[in-house]
């Protein structure tokens, strides 16, 4: 996120080998504690079935072989039955298979425009489809292991699934479209498939709702560097933001919805943020939270402006009476604050609005391990900011809301807020966003969700990511 003196200095800013999923490294362990560990589950219990995968001859085994032979399979089968309703002719199964790639492999590997594919080809990628030999790699040595550790199995099915989505458009004839909009279908069709499966409809495989929270992580883990140049890039492969919509889109709407993405203009719904200026590139856009320059160049100091600045003239032009909260930290492990106005008071982790004294209280070291966790940043922190005070938002203007609802709302505030700095900006604002902020919002959002979508306290990921992506896309009045 850029600050007001970042603003000042900011610029104007056919592969045969299909993806790639090594654009930022598995590092999902952290995030401020908020992700929830993947579990035992490694899928030993599943029989490894010969000639899904071509393991090679020298493979270490890994616990989670089996499951991975029976994805394919769940996947192959999904296409089987989808194809020909979606489009209209037989599914045509995958010629080449899917290849395990590793150091030790002495086994080749088919070449993809050379002779043969090398372990580092596959790195380097950490997963692809090639459309010549209509065949999957995937690294087995470093990427998979990594994802499973962190995210789980099923999450890193998940990526797979996106990189079957690329066969599928080879069948259609769909390489001369631009790559981001091919990497948007790939990932749309990744959520239907995980819809396919959540329904229980899979043979031997099933997903919760804590394995579609773990996809949608490994859908940001696989986003495109911060530093790569626009959605028109011939490289680009979209931002965590964009990619969870299309997830979004594949999972509500089948393959059916998926079918479109070429022929409805969806270029101009993505989000490309560049950095702003010299001084974001070499901290990955992100102010810190509090300046050590004791200026005001920091969060503590910079959010709390944007948001009156953004909500002051909105609410006086609807003739509402609006003052502001103040924000105060409070140290993790107490002594915590107190509010007559909550049922639960403020305790370490939290970021709540108190209306008895108008104030917002905040978790000091959880805002200094957002903002310091590779894979969140300062929009984690504004974000949670944010959220906080959309609550005073809405109790200015007299809103009814309860529970879940009420929460739901204030992801869409808090979208709107967001969405009113994007760049390019007026030039007296306050902030406005850098590369990778609008991902740090998705991370923390998903984090802090419900554990089941039914649970009906804060919104399930899908419910706070869809009301969140609402507000930023369509403004406060869709709120």
């Amino acid at each position: 996120m850029a600050g007001a003196l970042a603003a000042s200095l900011a610029a104007s800013a056919s592969c045969t080998i299909d993806s790639g999923v090594r654009a930022v490294e598995s590092q999902a362990a952290g995030v401020g504690g908020l992700i929830p560990d993947a579990g035992q589950d490694d899928g030993s219990e599943f029989i490894v079935r010969p000639g899904v995968v071509d393991f090679g001859d020298d493979k270490p085994e890994r616990p989670y072989d089996g499951f991975l032979t029976a994805v394919f399979g769940e996947i192959e089968a999904f296409w089987a039955e989808q194809f020909p309703a979606v489009y209209g002719t037989a599914w045509q199964p995958l010629e080449g298979g899917v290849f395990a790639a590793y150091p030790e492999r002495s086994d080749p590997i088919p070449g993809c425009g050379t002779e043969q594919t090398t372990y580092d080809e596959v790195y380097d990628s950490g997963a692809f489809y090639c459309r010549p030999g209509d065949f999957i790699a995937y690294d087995d040595a470093d990427l998979l292991p990594s994802l499973v550790a962190d995210l789980g199995k099923e999450a890193v099915a998940i990526v797979l699934a996106h990189e079957f989505g690329h066969a599928v458009q080879a069948r259609i004839d769909a390489f001369d479209e631009p790559v981001i909009l091919k990497e948007q279908q790939a990932d749309c069709f990744a959520g239907a498939w995980t819809a396919h499966m959540v329904a229980g409809q899979g043979i031997a495989v099933a997903f919760d709702d804590a394995d579609i929270r773990a996809g949608l992580i490994a859908m940001i883990q696989i986003r495109d560097p911060v530093e790569l140049a626009g959605v028109y890039s011939t490289d680009a492969h979209g931002t965590g933001f964009d990619r969870v919509g299309a997830f979004q889109d594949g999972f509500a709407g089948g393959a059916q919805r998926c079918s479109t993405f070429f022929s409805e203009n969806r270029l101009d719904q993505l989000i490309d943020i560049p950095f702003l200026s010299d001084r974001d590139d070499p901290n990955s856009g992100n102010l810190p939270l509090f300046d050590p320059a004791d200026g005001d160049e920091d969060i503590v100091s910079l959010i709390p402006a944007s948001l009156d600045q953004f909500w002051l003239p909105l609410l006086d032009g609807a003739s509402i009476d609006f003052t502001p909260p103040d924000f105060e930290p409070f140290n993790a492990g107490g002594p915590y604050p107190s509010c007559a106005s909550l049922d639960t008071q403020p305790a370490e982790g939290s970021v709540v609005f108190c209306a008895a004294d108008g104030t917002v209280y905040w978790d000091r070291d959880l805002a200094l391990a957002l903002a310091a966790d590779p894979l969140t940043g300062d929009l984690s922190v504004g974000y949670l900011f944010a959220i906080a005070y959309s609550e005073a938002v809405q109790l200015a203007v007299g809103s009814t809301l309860a529970g879940e609802s009420r929460s739901l709302a204030s992801e869409c505030l808090t979208g709107a807020w967001v969405g009113s700095i994007v760049p390019p900006t007026p030039g007296d604002s306050i902030v406005q966003l850098s590369a990778g902020d609008l991902d740090e919002v998705i991370i923390t959002a998903i984090s802090r969700s419900d554990p089941t979508e039914d649970a009906d306290i804060v919104g399930g990921a899908f419910e706070k990511v869809t009301a969140f992506r609402a507000g930023v896309l369509d403004g406060a009045q869709n709120c």
